[in-house]
């Protein structure tokens, strides 16, 4: 869904709607509506009351995706450059409105929870609103709904590990790369030579509230995925 210079002034580059969990909003939707299901992803998040927000709003839109945005007036849209070279990437991100997500927001908008069949969240929403995330986190535990829950960066790990464990309590599906999983044993004490297997299962086994087991599904590089 490119977004041409006409609306971001730099010609011949291209911007695309983003973001770790819209982008995996994104990604669902499309396999949904390939499959005849569309119009059944529903999205959370902050934008600014400018030209880009409009943007990204009426394009998630146009794409099927209902988007509930709460809109902050004295802070832009976020943004992130991205510099692709050969396979690597470099990002440089101005998360601005994104970091100022309001619980107001959610309560006025939490009708639209008892709808979903399974909530997705990452641990970047702690940067957003550490409060929305466990209430929704506590939402899915009450309602039996599964929670499906990202660990998204090693720094959450080093520097907000509290939060990120409070809502691991509630997560039905752990996502994680392999920086994260050793993040993880890191900050749990696991012995140096623990494994991704080691650690995909202590994932698994790590305390929980609500019915369902927990599965851990961790990344390894080109390596097979670790599923526990």
């Amino acid at each position: 869904m490119p977004i041409y210079d006409e609306v971001w002034g730099m010609e011949g580059r291209s911007a695309i709607p983003g973001g770790s969990a819209m982008n995996s909003a994104r990604a669902a939707n499309y396999f949904l509506k390939h499959r005849g299901t569309a119009g059944k992803v529903t999205y959370f998040g902050a934008i600014g009351t400018d030209s880009k927000g409009e943007v990204l709003a009426k394009e998630i839109a146009d794409a099927g995706i209902t988007g509930h945005f709460h809109k902050e007036t004295e802070t832009p849209t976020g943004t992130c450059a991205v510099l692709v070279k050969d396979k690597d990437r470099s990002l440089c991100a101005n998360l601005a409105a994104a970091c100022k997500y309001s619980p107001d927001h959610l309560e006025q908008n939490k009708a639209a929870l008892d709808k979903a069949k399974i909530i997705y969240t990452t641990s970047f929403f702690i940067t957003s609103s550490v409060d929305s995330l466990m209430t929704v986190a506590k939402y899915a535990t009450e309602n039996d709904i599964p929670l499906a829950f990202n660990l998204s960066a090693v720094f959450l790990l080093q520097f907000e590990l509290a939060n990120v464990l409070a809502g691991l309590e509630h997560a039905d599906y752990v996502f994680a790369n392999e920086d994260e999983t050793a993040a993880f044993a890191k900050a749990q004490g696991m012995p140096d030579g623990a494994t991704i297997t080691d650690i995909a299962k202590a994932i698994a086994g790590y305390k929980k509230v609500g019915k369902r087991p927990r599965v851990a599904v961790c990344t390894n590089g080109p390596a097979p995925v670790v599923v526990a």
